[in-house]
């Protein structure tokens, strides 16, 4: 057993024998006869990584640790901050240049074409058709009690065309959310091609440290707009699905707040897109301006941010402004249309 004991001790020491004088060769100088110590040679050449002592001899140095562990450690780093960069570039240009890009448009096939959500609004309209039983009785309850709510109808002539508007609205407003998509499509196409500013420098081929973390905050806010902008086209469907309901909330006063809730979040999510596109197509011609001369690389990206950040902006800086989309309609249908019925069924009455 001691025995076994002291080969393993022997083994192991020169294992650790062998890796030193694999890491630290030793270079031995020759000695001269007679113990005379011979002259420094002049062509002693260095091994790189090491230094050579007096006489050419002596044990090479090992490299700084600190400074091995620095690069290893930068090294490190930048590898996985590449691998962030791949996979978030990966994702946004997936989005991009696919079928369902949904940054700069709005897809007919994620919205008024999807089966989804054509069944879910047909759902919907048996609802608001359903509904227009309690909108008849509850219009009436208003004619009989209107001077003690303080209610605007003060004969079923104005409650009718209300009605009949309504409904009408109701069982035509997918078509009418096609028209206000492919409106806004259309604008967005005629802002020409729009791609985010700054994209196509947004690789991974750089090694410096710096340049590669401003793409990851570049690609990160890149990130940030595509969901804005998934989640105004799961808004967009959301209204879409809801529009009978929406639209049939303008029949009575009591919930004619629904409605105009309705029409200003429909028509903010819709057309704020081509805000939005406008505002992309504006800022990749300001980041061709400025970086035209010399090197500008982390100029474009910073210039790229700043401009995605203000596009995801501009839904709220606009989400406070917008008026009711169809307000002009609702006057026109609801005031005009009374007003003509009620001249011609008053010239009737009097000519009789």
């Amino acid at each position: 057993m001691i025995f076994a004991r002291y080969l393993a001790s022997l083994g192991v020491a020169a294992l650790l024998l062998g890796l030193w004088l694999a890491l630290a060769p030793v270079a031995f100088a020759d000695e001269p006869t007679g113990g005379a110590a011979s002259p420094p040679s002049a062509t002693a050449t260095p091994i790189p990584g090491g230094s050579v002592g007096p006489g050419g001899g002596g044990i090479l140095s090992l490299p700084d640790p600190r400074q091995w562990a620095t690069d290893v450690f930068n090294q490190v780093i930048l590898t996985v901050l590449r691998g962030l960069v791949d996979a978030l570039r990966s994702v946004v240009g997936s989005v991009l240049n696919g079928p369902l890009n949904f940054i700069t448009q709005t897809p007919p096939a994620g919205t008024y074409a999807s089966p989804t959500v054509a069944a879910l609004w047909n759902a919907v309209r048996l609802i608001a058709d359903a509904a227009l039983a309690i909108v008849v009785l509850w219009g009436g309850i208003n004619l009989i009690v209107h001077t003690q709510t303080g209610s605007p109808y003060h004969e079923i002539i104005e409650l009718a065309p209300r009605l009949l508007l309504g409904a009408l609205l109701a069982n035509i407003s997918l078509t009418l959310g096609q028209l206000a998509i492919d409106l806004n499509n259309a604008l967005c196409g005629a802002v020409g091609q729009v791609g985010l500013p700054g994209w196509d420098q947004a690789d991974n081929t750089s090694q410096v440290l710096a340049q590669v973390v401003t793409v990851l905050i570049y690609l990160i806010t890149s990130l940030l707009l595509l969901i804005q902008m998934l989640m105004r086209l799961a808004l967009v469907d959301v209204l879409l699905v809801v529009a009978p309901l929406g639209l049939l909330c303008w029949v009575l006063p009591q919930t004619q707040s629904w409605a105009r809730l309705w029409s200003q979040t429909f028509t903010t999510a819709v057309f704020t897109q081509f805000l939005q596109v406008l505002a992309l197509k504006l800022g990749s011609a300001l980041v061709t301006d400025l970086t035209t001369t010399g090197d500008a690389s982390l100029l474009t990206f910073f210039l790229g941010v700043a401009v995605l950040v203000l596009t995801m902006r501009i839904p709220g800086l606009l989400r406070q402004q917008t008026s009711d989309g169809l307000g002009f309609l609702r006057y026109v249908a609801y005031r005009k249309g009374a007003q003509v019925i009620g001249g011609s069924g008053g010239g009737a009455a009097g000519g009789g």
